[in-house]
């Protein structure tokens, strides 16, 4: 049985092997409503909506304080490869701005953002 959501706000992650268009994987976005196979989310930067499919997402109802997880395949898609921007196969997104953070070579148990200065802990154990 499904539980109603009520007022408060809702943030959701697209799952690791989720094909969303136009969400980042690592990012958490609001929910500005929901229907039954449907979420509609605010992009961040904007104020355009997006409609996805409700099970291509993980539902939390605070916005996270660690910073998520992404990992990437050799197979998945990478416009910044081969640049300065290019951060390679794992990598951090800021729970506050979204900012991608470089992890490096040794798995850090905390990090800072460069563009918001946000600091906290790595969520290694909740990632995709």
């Amino acid at each position: 049985m499904e539980q109603p959501w009520g007022w408060a706000r809702i943030w959701v992650a697209a799952k690791r092997d989720s094909q969303t268009e136009h969400v980042r994987q690592g990012a958490w976005y609001p929910v500005v409503s929901s229907g039954a196979t449907r979420l509609v989310l605010t992009l961040p930067g904007s104020h355009d909506s997006l409609a996805v499919p409700k099970d291509a997402f993980e539902v939390r109802s605070r916005l996270p304080e660690r910073f998520t997880v992404v990992y990437r395949t050799t197979a998945d898609r990478n416009p910044a490869r081969g640049t300065t921007n290019d951060l390679g196969h794992t990598y951090a997104v800021c729970p506050k701005c979204t900012a991608r953070v470089r992890l490096g070579l040794v798995p850090p148990p905390h990090t800072k953002c460069a563009k918001c200065g946000h600091e906290g802990d790595v969520a290694w154990w909740e990632t995709g």
